[in-house]
């Protein structure tokens, strides 16, 4: 959320990212998500102006098809759960290294027979110094609530509250990130099974560390880890690497390919691959 490139995906993390964004740039993702859960994404991002940047995203969740029983566990039938997300984003050059940027998101769900809807924003800054290539951003997200809710409670969205830090180095291929999650949470009843926790784990559960490196001006290497992950959903039984991502992307010309692996539990993973042509 706070890595400077040309990537328009960064976008979704911290909608002041997209200035960074040269030209007009069309991307595709997909994400195999846990079990029989997929995610497809398209964007395209453009400018407007000398000082600012649109993009527009589409999002598509669908969770399979799943067995629909009563209370008693007799199978009636199949059902689908799906979620499918339509954000809009707009960034503006404060200065020459101060950057904002706001996501409009409408947010549709539909398990079986109910569904829902809401509306959510996006808030995201970002200050970069070239000369210390070092990097500072802070976004709030999911601010908002549902217009329809799925019965008679009404649920707001998963608010949180972000800051994140890169630092490139002029002698060595590599960037360093550090970002600090759910800033607005620091009682032990906000997270699983943390009533026994100390202060420090308790902090600990707020980080995530980073790491790219690039071994040619086209192509890179990352590394993420993350310790709320590694926390909750840690197995007692067995050591994996939950928490765990890696990645690599390779630049040819106008296109662009990534791809990376993510860790959540010894029994699930996550691969996601991403397309970025450069109109």
């Amino acid at each position: 959320m706070s890595a400077i490139e040309n990537d328009a995906e960064l976008s979704y993390h911290n909608p002041a990212l997209l200035t960074n964004v040269v030209g007009r740039t069309l991307s595709l993702s997909y994400m195999s998500y846990l079990q029989r859960t997929n995610v497809l994404g398209a964007g395209y991002a453009m400018e407007i102006g000398e000082r600012s940047m649109l993009g527009l995203k589409a999002q598509y969740l669908d969770f399979g098809t799943m067995k629909n029983t009563d209370a008693d566990g007799n199978i009636l039938g199949d059902f689908s759960a799906k979620d499918m997300v339509l954000m809009g984003t707009y960034s503006f050059d404060f200065s020459d290294r101060l950057t904002g940027g706001v996501s409009g998101k409408f947010i549709y769900s539909n398990y079986e027979q109910v569904y829902s809807l809401a509306l959510g924003v996006d808030l995201g800054l970002n200050y970069y110094n070239p000369q210390g290539m070092f990097s500072l951003s802070v976004v709030a997200r999911n601010l908002g609530g549902q217009v329809k809710s799925f019965d008679d409670t009404q649920e707001p969205l998963p608010f949180n509250l972000l800051v994140g830090v890169s630092k490139d180095f002029v002698h060595a291929p590599i960037r360093l990130s550090l970002t600090l999650t759910d800033l607005h949470k620091w009682q032990a009843e906000d997270f699983y099974n943390s009533s026994d926790d100390s202060w420090g784990k308790l902090l600990l559960k707020h980080v995530i560390l980073g790491a790219d490196i690039f071994p040619t001006p086209s192509t890179y290497l990352s590394l993420g880890y993350n310790f709320l992950l590694h926390s909750e959903l840690k197995s007692p039984a067995k050591r994996s690497l939950e928490g765990l991502t890696f990645g690599a992307g390779l630049q040819v010309r106008s296109i662009k390919v990534g791809v990376s692996y993510g860790k959540y539990h010894v029994a699930a993973a996550s691969l996601m691959m991403n397309f970025a042509l450069v109109l």
